[in-house]
């Protein structure tokens, strides 16, 4: 009787080891996706581009652009040879637009953060393209740049929202790091939560007008640095603009050596990589 129960269990042992590598391999190829997630996700692609095979970062500074903050922040970027992406806001920009031309001047990337800083779900369709499409119409005329990738206020978006700025040609990216440094985070916070958060192709959100993000960035950096990232804009990490044109100046420290490349986890593809296209 013994060896009879001892057998059954084995064999159920057996069974649920094998399921668990089943839901295991489902759920590192994708194919397990929650099913409230909206919109429809495709898997992560890195895009052919000749850059150290390190892991990739984009730190990303949303609203202003603001006189004095937004060029201490620009002052650090560039002192530390990293390029950053910025949403900005159209009104902002039309307001400032020596700093949103320096923005582009230095290598970074300029993107859409709608024209009044509105909540995007609260407009209708028409609404809604006035507010991408006049930011991008001023970024155009004042910086020089074309960009189609915008961020909601807020992360604030449904289904809507996406068909309609993707039937435009727009990219929506949110964020895989959430800093809440808008929130009143002390730099030890926000420093704890970027590092916890670090991995390949993950999307820093930061503020372009908020003190102690700007000041522990130097730190943030060096410390991603050492564990082997390389930072590059959003555009680079979506394959959607050549990496030689915002490659940074090498550090003067050397980097560690290049870790195996890390396939996406399935929670970045949830967060950051949406497929606008899906959705058409």
């Amino acid at each position: 009787m013994r060896q009879i129960f001892a057998h059954l269990k084995s064999g159920t042992l057996l069974r649920c080891y094998k399921v668990i590598l089943l839901g295991s391999v489902l759920l590192v190829s994708g194919t397990v996706i929650p099913s409230d997630w909206n919109p429809s996700i495709s898997s992560y692609r890195r895009p052919e581009v000749h850059l150290p095979q390190h892991p990739w970062i984009a730190l990303t500074f949303d609203d202003g652009p603001h006189p004095v903050m937004t060029e201490k922040l620009l002052a650090v970027l560039q002192q530390e040879h990293v390029p950053g992406t910025f949403f900005v806001v159209g009104k902002m920009v039309e307001r400032y637009p020596q700093i949103a031309r320096e923005i582009v001047r230095q290598g970074n990337e300029i993107a859409n953060h709608t024209f009044s800083h509105t909540r995007l779900t609260a407009l209708n369709d028409k609404a809604v393209l006035g507010e991408l499409n006049q930011t991008q119409a001023v970024i155009r005329r004042l910086t020089g740049c074309e960009t189609v990738l915008f961020r909601p206020p807020g992360g604030d978006y449904n289904r809507e929202t996406v068909r309609v700025a993707s039937h435009a040609g727009y990219h929506m990216v949110l964020w895989s790091i959430l800093t809440n440094d808008i929130h009143g985070g002390s730099q030890k916070r926000i420093y704890r939560r970027i590092m916890k958060g670090a991995e390949d192709g993950g999307i820093v959100l930061m503020h372009s007008g908020m003190e102690n993000s700007i000041d522990v960035l130097p730190r943030v950096i060096a410390s991603l640095r050492q564990k082997g990232f390389h930072f590059v804009t959003v555009s680079t990490l979506m394959g959607l603009s050549s990496a030689q044109d915002v490659l940074p100046k090498p550090p003067e420290a050397p980097l560690p050596p290049a870790p195996q490349p890390v396939p996406p986890t399935l929670r970045q593809r949830l967060v950051y990589k949406t497929a606008l296209h899906a959705l058409l």
